[in-house]
């Protein structure tokens, strides 16, 4: 990458330096203090610390720091080096996923804007930055790339992507219309690389939580599911600018409302986590306010193809605070089985003073705080599930198909909007 040269940070440079330093070290000790260097690959040979040969405390400390040094280094080497396309307000949560990810490592940054993917690259100790996110794909040291685009950039980029032999990580929703994502199904299909749509709802602690008692039979046999969001005034949380906003009620890049098809995509895959596929919708709206990003609440029904039912609430009540780290909305989930109900009382927002999950089973509640209910968590979480996976090559949430049917729903949501009337999901 072109602007990667001069950008190069002190930190990665030391990195790989000390790396190939660490290597070379181990083995020139295994030479001098073992006399057995008949050949300078491989592992160390395995010696008996009290013979002879290592008598010398010197010798056995500089040999066991030279072990420990090689093999921090085969650590990095193994390590899935990951590149960031996109460098938007949504790539901080991202980078969280990389300050202690036992499987990867941030390499390089790429955004268009010159100063964003300088600054964004220093910040999260990426050593690599670029304005052309080409130049990133055509790295051959760069494994797997992070796409944080906004939603009418998703296709073509993932489409270069895959075919540049990477390992993709796509920011939901997987794409804007049911056509772009067969695109996207097809070009999976024949591709050798894993790749994923990431929405962090289904890295969420307690929502796991909730998908293993239900998994458990803590609840029976799933009756409906009520999910709420409700947006708000901040209370803390972070900045959201005027362009992150545009962009998304531009329909021709946003793909629909940011209530159903952006923010509404969490709640769209968490009903088909615990439900299975939708089968049909009927959507409602009232607009409100002057705004049309905050002025509007929006009301869904739906039945999935296993005979649940549930509702979808999306709520902005303009005078209400919520306390946050993130963003002016906290989510609530009830689901009803035929002996139990479980709720999940939080997610973005700190609305409520109470355990994450409760559960009521024969006449008692009872409450589960023995997990993380950061928000932010999910971002790491599923940062790690991603890079374990690729380096495994096997596949994780969302897969192709699973993300095409999600954006179904949503799309569906939006239809029923516009016609006023029941829609069957994917007709």
């Amino acid at each position: 990458m072109a602007a990667a040269t001069a950008a190069e940070s002190a930190v990665g440079q030391v990195r790989k330096t000390l790396s190939v330093c660490c290597v070379r070290f181990t083995y020139i000790a295994a030479f001098v203090f073992s006399g057995l260097g008949s050949s300078m690959r491989g592992p160390l040979p395995q010696v008996e610390y009290t013979s002879t040969v290592y008598r010398s405390r010197c010798q056995v400390r500089l040999l066991r720091f030279a072990e420990t040094f090689v093999k921090e280094a085969q650590k990095m080497s193994d390590k899935l080096r990951v590149g960031f396309i996109g460098a938007g307000g949504i790539s901080r949560l991202h980078a969280l996923g990389y300050e202690t990810n036992p499987y990867a490592s941030l390499e390089a940054v790429a955004d268009i804007n010159e100063d964003t993917a300088r600054s964004r690259a220093e910040d999260y100790g990426a050593a690599k930055w670029c304005t052309d996110y080409r130049d990133l794909l055509g790295d051959p040291s760069i494994d797997a790339v992070e796409i944080l685009l906004p939603h009418d950039l998703h296709l073509p980029v993932t489409l270069e992507a895959l075919a540049a032999g990477k390992h993709v990580s796509l920011q939901k929703p997987v794409t804007r219309t049911l056509e772009e994502a067969d695109r996207i199904v097809e070009a999976v299909a024949r591709s050798p690389v894993v790749f994923r749509v990431f929405e962090n709802f289904r890295s969420y602690q307690p929502y796991i939580r909730i998908r293993e008692m239900i998994d458990a039979d803590e609840i029976g046999e799933l009756v409906s599911m009520r999910y709420r969001v409700n947006r708000g005034i901040g209370v803390g949380g972070v900045e959201v600018t005027p362009e992150s906003r545009v962009w998304r009620f531009d329909e021709r890049i946003g793909g629909g409302p940011p209530p159903i098809l952006d923010h509404g995509y969490h709640v769209a895959s968490m009903v088909e986590y615990y439900f299975g596929p939708v089968s049909r919708t009927h959507a409602m709206t009232r607009a409100g306010g002057e705004s049309p990003d905050l002025g509007a609440s929006y009301f869904i029904t739906w039945e999935s193809a296993s005979g649940g039912f549930g509702t979808w609430e999306n709520v902005y009540s303009p005078e209400m605070l919520v306390p946050t780290s993130f963003f002016a909305e906290d989510e609530w989930m009830e689901i009803t089985g035929t002996r139990g109900i479980l709720w999940s009382t939080r997610c973005s927002g700190r609305m409520l003073d109470e355990a994450p999950v409760l559960l009521y089973r024969d006449g008692k509640v009872r409450r589960f705080d023995d997990m993380e209910t950061d928000w932010g968590h999910s971002f790491r979480d599923g940062a790690h599930e991603f890079a374990k996976a690729a380096l495994e090559g096997r596949q994780i949430d969302l897969d192709s198909e699973s993300a095409r049917r999600v954006l179904g729903f949503c799309l569906a949501a939006i239809e029923s909007l516009r016609r006023r009337a029941e829609v069957v999901v994917g007709g």
